[in-house]
């Protein structure tokens, strides 16, 4: 069965959205570089405005979800588990920070490329195209920005000798990884469209495109955020409205209420930040943002990961 992406008020923002980069893309060849401020400023609007309240509405979709299949559903027991994975991640942060790190690759993989390919079926070689998609997202992100991102990676490991071989490893070889999970999508995602076919847009591929190949061009801070607040995102909210809307729920009667509906929790999500920024400067991680900030975002992934991925696999079998 076909599935399409539909045009949507999202469609029209995430085209802002590249927009927004593209001008940030001429200020930068103009200039010669962005200012710190302005990427931070950037930065801390996509996250504030998108990137964390597309995941303040998960008690909401786990209660709308059990009710339209006749489950009981307690908040308390949904926010125990919630706050429970955040904690135990948060605690794995700080005695195995390399292997927390991994985690947080791999789930960002997942999740970007489920989001991504959002309308395919849930089969192995759909379900193994969207890692692999993910996976060459984040490749796209990190390796144009390896300087960066191995700072990043050495500042959040305490400079681990293994994190060091490691980049270095992905330095030298990282271009033949991306070649190869590139052949892999195109090959496994061609077999599972022969069996379960799906439609893209031709402006929604565009789109995609355009959008990674700024934030290629872009700072890693300005960059991340593109794709993660202005494009994934919104592609979630999407997802979100659609789900909540058909399920008539008074909140979701327009995109623009769903957004306003988000806003408590991200506040919580904002003192939860700060809060944890305080834990980590006792950890010996100091007060250094980028760190924090990446570190933040994982842990509040973990648990927004498995409502996400119930909510599409089960708007993929309808």
């Amino acid at each position: 069965m076909k599935k399409t992406v539909a045009k949507s008020n999202f469609s029209r923002i995430t085209w802002i959205n590249a927009l927004i980069g593209l001008i940030l893309f001429a200020w930068q060849q103009y200039d010669g570089e962005i200012p710190l401020k302005v990427q931070l400023m950037y930065f801390a609007i996509m996250i504030g405005a998108t990137g964390i309240p597309h995941g303040a509405l998960d008690h909401v979709i786990a209660k709308t979800s059990a009710i339209s299949t006749g489950k009981n559903f307690s908040i308390q027991q949904f926010l125990g588990r919630y706050v429970l994975a955040i904690l135990v991640y948060s605690a794995a942060w700080i005695f195995f920070p390399g292997m927390s790190l991994v985690i947080f690759l791999l789930i960002s993989a997942w999740h970007f490329g489920e989001t991504d390919l959002s309308n395919a079926d849930d089969t192995w070689p759909w379900n193994l195209s969207r890692l692999l998609w993910g996976s060459l997202v984040l490749m796209i992100i990190l390796l144009s920005h390896f300087d960066e991102t191995t700072s990043v990676v050495l500042r959040i490991t305490k400079g681990s000798a293994v994190a060091q071989t490691t980049m270095e490893h992905i330095r030298v070889n990282g271009l033949y990884y991306f070649g190869v999970a590139a052949s892999l999508f195109f090959a496994i995602a061609a077999i599972a469209n022969r069996k379960n076919k799906i439609k893209i847009s031709i402006q929604y591929t565009i789109n995609l495109l355009v959008i990674l190949l700024l934030c290629s061009q872009l700072p890693l801070l300005p960059a991340f955020a593109l794709y993660f607040g202005g494009w994934h995102a919104i592609k979630s909210f999407e997802i979100i409205f659609k789900f909540l809307h058909e399920a008539k729920e008074e909140m979701a009667a327009k995109p623009l209420t769903l957004w306003k509906n988000a806003l408590p929790m991200t506040f919580l999500a904002a003192v939860g930040f700060i809060f944890m920024a305080f834990i980590w400067k006792g950890t010996g991680l100091k007060m250094d943002p980028l760190p924090a900030i990446f570190i933040f975002l994982s842990i509040i992934t973990l648990p927004h990961l498995d409502v996400m991925d119930k909510l599409i696999n089960r708007q993929s079998k309808q």
